[in-house]
């Protein structure tokens, strides 16, 4: 029953437009930061915990500025045929992204990843919006799990791809042509998704992108139900950003591992993340509440707090003045092992933390306005990840280690713990 929606009309094409789409902006992503990582951060004597970090707001800013207005847009037209013109877009993109790396101009580089940040906030809220129409009340939860499911599974391929690829001789190329082809499948898909018309009078576009902002988080804030989701949402994004921009120095600097440790605990983290949302439906029934999404903050908060201990538990033995360690060197040696079941438990319980939430906002959101509420969250959760960005940024600049950053932000997880239990009352 879990995975009967994929052989729905109504569901498959956007599980497919959302899984590729993800990927496409993941090779990209991950290729860059591993490319800046470990080769022009050194050419260039460049800080690679800050770039990375740096890199991931400007990734997100965009989500922000452009959400909102593109939720107005959603909600007052055919969201397939938006999805359409995206995905379009998408290819353009990619078309320049191959310009990109080949030319590996860090400015260029960083330009794209804006465009490309900005191309993925035209889709936001759509994907989210567009359930609840192609989807009964009693399907919804199957079809968040999947959705989330499929996000972190094309994410782990993407990354593992854009990590392994892009330092070969001919990783670039195999790349540029990679993402291409991806968007050209993904422009496919969309094509067969059905008709989602407006469900109420079409909303004033606000072009002004600041007050738009404003608008939608303004109104988000009218349905309590809603906001409470919106808000839980983006904690869960505050903190995810922040182990995310610091996985590839964390796996470096931290462990002294090679990409193939980075492309490990990214495997871990994004399949525990697939196994949870997946689980979500069957532990919580059809109909989530916010309450429900305790038990999966608080086990990211254990997690994170053990991750400390657990590496410098690895790191008392390790010699981290010989050759990088390998992946299959690191899973070897037994005192790794509470560093991946940290990430795996942290993974786990972030799929059983967000999935709930997600269909608690889509339930809540009035249906005339779904497209808005989603972009609210959009925007809401690119500020927190800003925020979380420059906080990462700010802890690294004065001495703070990354796993004493992953502690000190996810030890939050108590806090979003106690709040969520307290919305049942």
């Amino acid at each position: 029953m879990q995975t009967a929606l994929l052989n729905t009309r109504r569901f498959a094409p956007l599980f497919w437009v959302q899984g590729l789409g993800a990927f496409n902006d993941q090779v990209f992503k991950t290729g860059f930061l591993v490319l800046l990582t470990y080769r022009l951060a050194a050419e260039m004597g460049l800080n690679a915990s800050l770039h990375n970090t740096m890199a991931g707001a400007l990734f997100i800013i965009p989500f922000a500025l452009i959400a909102p207005t593109a939720g107005m847009v959603a909600d007052g037209v055919d969201k397939a045929k938006m999805m359409r013109v995206i995905k379009a877009l998408e290819i353009a993109l990619m078309l320049v992204g191959a310009v990109a790396f080949h030319a590996q101009n860090l400015t260029l580089l960083y330009t794209l990843l804006f465009l490309m940040g900005a191309q993925s906030a035209l889709f936001a809220p759509i994907k989210y919006s567009v359930l609840p129409q192609y989807l009964g009340p009693q399907e919804l939860a199957r079809g968040n799990g999947l959705i989330q499911a499929a996000t972190f599974l094309a994410i782990l391929l993407g990354q593992i791809m854009g990590a392994k690829l892009v330092l070969t001789p001919y990783g670039v190329t195999a790349i540029s042509a990679g993402v291409i082809g991806v968007a050209v499948l993904g422009f496919i898909a969309s094509l067969f998704a059905p008709s989602a018309p407006p469900m109420g009078t079409p909303p004033k576009v606000d072009w002004v992108l600041p007050r738009a902002m404003w608008r939608v988080v303004h109104e988000g804030r009218k349905v309590p139900g809603a906001f409470k989701a919106i808000l839980g949402i983006a904690w869960f994004w505050f903190t995810g950003a922040a182990f995310l921009a610091l996985l590839p120095p964390y796996a470096l600097e931290g462990l002294h591992g090679s990409d193939g440790v980075f492309v490990l605990l990214l495997s871990t983290f994004s399949v525990g993340v697939a196994v949870g949302a997946l689980l979500c439906a069957r532990l919580f029934g059809d109909r989530p509440a916010v309450p429900m999404a305790a038990w999966g903050a608080g086990g990211i908060a254990l997690a994170s707090v053990a991750l400390w201990p657990a590496t410098a538990f690895w790191r008392a033995q390790a010699d981290v003045s010989g050759p990088l360690y390998s992946a299959g060197a690191f899973v070897a040696d037994p005192h790794a092992w509470p560093i991946l079941l940290c990430f795996a438990v942290l993974a786990a319980c972030s799929g059983l933390y967000v999935t709930p939430l997600n269909v608690v906002l889509q339930i809540e959101a009035p249906a005339e306005a779904r497209g808005r509420f989603v972009a609210c969250s959009n925007t809401v959760d690119a500020l927190a990840m800003a925020c979380s960005a420059l906080l990462a940024a700010l802890l690294v600049g004065v001495g703070l280690r990354q796993w004493d950053v992953y502690g000190l932000i996810g030890s939050t997880g108590f806090v979003a713990a106690l709040w969520a239990m307290r919305q049942g009352r």
